[in-house]
């Protein structure tokens, strides 16, 4: 909906000055014209009473001062306002003569209504009750004795005039609150341009790191706004895993070209060996082994290397697994390694024991588990394999003689391509990536791996939650 963030924020503060504009113009205007009609009101009161001074009680009846005199001018302005006298419900005067009589209810109190003049303006009228001064010659008693009538003053003013200066303040209001909205948004144009700068810079300089520049970052984020350092710092902290994955993945393209340049260097000797002289069939029948031992080993990295893949972006189901029942299955793969180095292994796993996980991820874990065991323990040594319920899970360890494993190097055997010993290749198997493999496979079903090796026994613990 909106293109940029200045935009809307302009579009925010566009709505809130309205808003506060509005409010206060609607206020504004209602407080005044309530005191522009108060006072009109009050002033129509003051009108009504006046000319009630004007109706005497005379001993005929009522009279009129303004009827009294020749040529006195009217009471009240004939154009725009009207008066109407009642007493005991009958008419007894109206001005100007041909002025419709203001006819309305009668109640007590004094009120004000609002009605219209012949001519259709607008117009407002009070009603005022009052009994007329007496005046008449003679004794008190007689005019103690003179009923007095009650008299109703109905007297009405055009409101043109208070109705334009209402007219005359709504706009005022409307233009002075249009010039305020656009000069605040103008205004917060260039102010909420000037406070993006923040923004604009980290951006140009979020855009000049490249692949090759990982190792730069955003400097002086103190200084920067304190809405913008979160984001600021998240971004330093991005560039730096960004930075550490990419080092990883050039560090593994490296080993990766170094583990494959051995076997391919092999395999251009064997065959240059080959082809230097005529040799017999069995040099050739033994050349011919030897290049398969290098291609079964190049095929493991390989191999290794697209089941790191596959795994990392497949997701598998969880089932009951019973792991002596694929330990056993396990173990037969391994069984000509078993007994070429004449190793024993004792399988502690309970025949009813079963792991509800991913079967897959499991499979490969212990495959290179029990592969490494087995390819790396002592000749003439045991390999043992048993079970405890810790935490909620089961803890799997596997245990084996390691008598010449540098446990310095304790840490390193998850890393990707390590040996403990580079000049060591009793299977020819092995790529240095099946470790790696399975902390990756653990890490995504949950499980943990954890080597140690203490008095020559090497141990990788396999905790998998039930």
């Amino acid at each position: 909906m909106f293109p940029s963030l200045r935009s809307r924020l302009i579009t925010l503060i566009g709505i809130g000055t309205t808003a506060l504009f509005l409010v206060g113009s609607i206020a504004t205007s209602l407080i005044f014209e309530s005191s522009l009609w108060s006072e009109f009101d009050s002033a129509l009161f003051d009108r009504a009473r006046n000319l009630g001074q004007l109706i005497e009680q005379e001993e005929h009846g009522l009279s009129f001062e303004w009827l009294e005199g020749v040529g006195l001018p009217s009471p009240i302005w004939a154009e725009r306002e009207v008066l109407t006298v009642w007493s005991d419900g009958k008419m007894l005067e109206v001005l100007p003569p041909k002025a419709t009589p203001i006819n309305v209810p009668l109640i007590s109190g004094p009120r004000a209504f609002d009605i219209r003049l012949d001519d259709g303006t607008r117009a407002r009228a009070i009603e005022f009750r009052f009994a007329p001064r007496i005046v008449i010659e003679g004794d008190v008693e007689q005019q103690k004795l003179l009923v007095q009538p009650k008299v109703s003053l109905m007297f009405a003013r055009s409101t043109s005039d208070i109705q334009s200066a209402i007219s005359v303040l709504r706009w005022t209001l409307a233009g002075v609150g249009l010039l305020g909205v656009f000069g605040t948004l103008g205004m917060s144009w260039f102010v909420v341009g000037i406070g993006l700068l923040p923004i604009q810079s980290a951006t140009q300089r979020i855009g000049a790191i490249r692949a090759g520049t990982l190792s730069e970052r955003l400097q002086d984020i103190e200084s920067q706004p304190q809405e913008l350092r979160p984001l600021l710092t998240t971004i330093n902290q991005l560039l730096g895993r960004l930075e550490q994955a990419f080092a990883r993945e050039r560090s593994f393209s490296a080993d990766v070209a170094h583990e494959l340049r051995t076997p391919l260097a092999g395999l251009r000797a064997q065959f240059e060996l080959a082809l230097a002289r005529t040799r017999s069939s069995e040099d050739y029948v033994q050349t011919i082994r030897k290049c398969l031992e290098i291609t079964i080993q190049t095929g493991a990295i390989v191999e290794s290397l697209l089941e790191t893949t596959r795994n990392a972006k497949v997701t598998h189901a969880m089932e009951s697994v019973p792991l002596r029942v694929l330990i056993v299955d396990l173990l037969k793969e391994s069984a000509s390694i078993i007994s070429i180095r004449h190793l024993e292994v004792d399988n502690q796993v309970p025949t009813h024991l079963a792991i509800n996980t991913d079967q897959q991820s499991l499979t490969i874990i212990l495959r290179n588990v029990l592969q490494n065991a087995v390819s790396h323990s002592d000749v003439h040594s045991s390999v043992e394999i048993s079970t405890s319920e810790v935490n909620l899970g089961c803890l799997i360890v596997v245990s084996n003689r390691a008598s010449t494993f540098p446990v310095d190097d304790i840490d390193k055997v998850f890393d990707r391509f390590w040996r403990a010993d580079p000049s060591r290749h009793e299977t020819g198997c092995h790529s240095g990536l099946g470790l790696s493999l399975c902390q990756r496979l653990a890490q995504r079903c949950g499980a943990n791996l954890e080597a140690s090796c203490d008095g020559g026994v090497f141990r990788m613990k396999i905790f998998v939650p039930f």
